[in-house]
């Protein structure tokens, strides 16, 4: 069994040894059919970076020829599928410039928005490539509206969307967390307005209540009751969207505070 399997092992290691003697000499050669034939046998077995590294030697031969188009897309699909994206998507956007009439084109431009989308980094850092990969999208689909691929692009778009309203929500959230109820209040509004349906909602007006109250009670006294009366507002808010919620007993003694306080300055005012 030991024997069989070292056996196996040196036949393996013979192999990979004389397929990188073969690629190796098919690379040094100055015969572009040899080459371009190895890259598409490479690139059809799945062996990307040989068939890439093939590709980029023997394209400029092949440019004007009827062989040039395909060979050129096989190049970007090769660098994809190594997942080199910003390259890939450079190369998919050049593809559909130089080849304007190509049957390839939906292909190249729903590869080159997806390479932007495989670039878009975690929600809680810089979401520029975010943004871009929204653009890239949307121009596919005014591009191909009736592409079967409009419905993958709007899955992916919620998707990026929701990244971007978590991020902005986690922002707001952060300035409640850091007790600047003032931004806070500012955020987490500005948040609701952006994204009306968030699903971060009920949280969103629930902190809002708290952030409202906090900044009200610190407040200098000539500011104290028009943020008091705001505070009730947001209350009023909150229990019309969400009468059920879970937050409802906290959220009704913050109700409760804040006309107590309403109360109190209404006493001074009359003495």
């Amino acid at each position: 069994m030991i024997k069989l399997s070292k056996t196996i092992l040196m036949s393996l290691v013979a192999l990979l040894m004389l397929s990188c003697s073969e690629y190796n000499q098919i690379l040094k050669s100055g015969d572009n059919e040899r080459k371009k034939n190895a890259a598409l046998k490479y690139y059809e077995e799945e062996d990307y970076l040989k068939s890439v590294t093939l590709l980029e030697d023997v394209i400029p031969f092949y440019k004007i020829t009827s062989e040039g188009e395909k060979l050129y897309f096989y190049y970007c699909m090769s660098n994809y599928e190594l997942g080199d994206y910003y390259l890939a998507g450079y190369y998919f956007k050049r593809f559909i410039r130089q080849y304007p009439t190509s049957k390839f084109n939906e292909k190249a431009a729903f590869l080159s928005a997806l390479c932007a989308v495989q670039n878009s980094p975690n929600y809680k850092l810089d979401q520029t490539e975010t943004l871009n990969a929204l653009d890239e999208l949307q121009i596919f689909i005014d591009l191909y509206p009736n592409s079967t691929r409009i419905d993958t692009c709007n899955q992916i778009m919620d998707r990026l969307r929701g990244k971007l309203e978590l991020k902005q929500y986690e922002n707001a959230m952060l300035y409640y967390k850091t007790e600047n109820y003032k931004a806070a209040v500012v955020a987490l509004e500005g948040t609701l307005e952006k994204y009306p349906e968030s699903q971060y909602k009920e949280s969103i007006l629930f902190h809002a209540v708290k952030s409202s109250y906090f900044l009200a009670i610190n407040s200098i006294e000539s500011k104290k009751k028009e943020r008091l009366e705001e505070t009730l507002k947001r209350y009023r808010t909150f229990v019309a969207a969400f009468p059920e919620s879970g937050h409802s007993t906290e959220v009704e003694s913050y109700k409760e505070k804040t006309e107590q306080e309403l109360t109190k300055i209404k006493e001074s005012s009359s003495q």
